[in-house]
């Protein structure tokens, strides 16, 4: 739980820097240290899932075997746009 009270004011503190406007009044933790928002993110969830909004499914990813784990697009210097091989 140390980053919930590290990251929050460099976050902001950046954003800031950038000439974000923000209204930090508003601001909440998005995690399960927030019970509130917790439970919400729960119920809304199971909800779309009941009306089969939200399924879990399988679908194909790239694989690299030097990281030993799939990566998306925006995790590979080339080669992006490429899509799966069977082999």
């Amino acid at each position: 739980r140390h980053w919930l009270n590290y990251f929050p004011p460099l976050a902001q503190r950046d954003l800031t820097a950038m000439g974000c406007g923000v209204d930090w009044r508003r601001s909440f933790i998005t995690t399960d240290v927030n019970p509130f928002y917790d439970m919400f993110v729960r119920w809304q969830f199971n909800t779309l899932r009941k009306q089969a909004k939200v399924v879990k499914a399988t679908r194909y990813a790239v694989y690299s075997p030097i990281d030993g784990q799939p990566c998306a697009d925006h995790d590979r210097a080339s080669g992006e746009g490429v899509g799966t091989q069977e082999y």
